[in-house]
């Protein structure tokens, strides 16, 4: 795969499908296993198994607190992960909001960083690609961030669910088309957002994750037909 990938996650985050119960640990030079619920971190785990470590920069890590670094350390611990990538994923999970300011979390910033064109010297970082990949919660639902109305073949987004500059840069294509179906508009065109999202299990499905990586390059390469929001308020 040639295109390099870096993941925004929250690394803690345990309101997901359960795909791992157990992890392994030294204990007095030997290793043992040791039962915990599944978490974000899990999921991104078997995102470089499929794309292959290599290919991928990560975000937050375990403990780690945005506020805790100075713009230097955040320079030097992820800007250059992320200017060393053309697409970021962003992993929505049911609990990846806390009730801490927007300024003060990972997703948002890295986010912010990876939608923004930034000199950097003779070699200006570019606007990355973005893709949401939305994991299912607890029960193996994805109804906390999908519906589906049978009625009017559409699907609606609980775009509230997440940090403001997932929301705003979605559905932000800024030729609208619409339809009407029983009292509420539904857009029409193919992709009405710059930032594009799938469901998890479709993501992962044979190399389905290839093609949903090109789409989220060929929306970025349209980026003059959305409006987009750099800034966290």
């Amino acid at each position: 795969m040639a295109k390099k990938v870096f993941v925004s996650y929250k690394y803690k985050d345990e309101k997901v499908a359960k795909i791992q119960d157990f992890y392994y640990e030294e204990v007095d030079g030997v290793m043992k296993f040791n039962y915990r619920k599944t978490r974000v971190r899990d999921y991104v785990d078997r995102i470089q198994e499929k794309i292959g470590a290599d290919n991928i920069n990560l975000g937050e890590k375990d403990g780690e607190s945005l506020e805790d670094f100075s713009n230097q350390q955040i320079e030097s611990a992820l800007k250059k992960r992320i200017r060393q990538c053309s697409i970021t994923i962003v992993l929505i999970s049911k609990g990846m909001k806390t009730m801490e300011s927007e300024k003060e979390q990972w997703i948002p910033w890295e986010i912010s960083y990876s939608l923004r064109v930034v000199p950097t010297g003779g070699n200006t970082k570019q606007r990355n690609a973005i893709l949401g990949v939305v994991l299912p919660d607890e029960n193996g639902n994805y109804d906390w961030y999908y519906t589906s109305n049978p009625y009017c073949n559409s699907i609606t987004h609980h775009t509230g669910q997440l940090f403001k500059i997932l929301k705003d840069n979605m559905f932000n294509i800024l030729e609208k088309e619409f339809r009407e179906c029983n009292g509420s508009k539904i857009h029409i065109k193919d992709e009405p957002s710059f930032i594009k999202t799938v469901k998890w299990g479709v993501f992962m499905n044979g190399n389905s994750y290839g093609y949903y990586l090109d789409k989220a390059i060929e929306i970025k390469e349209d980026e003059s037909s959305y409006d987009i929001h750099i800034n966290l308020d």
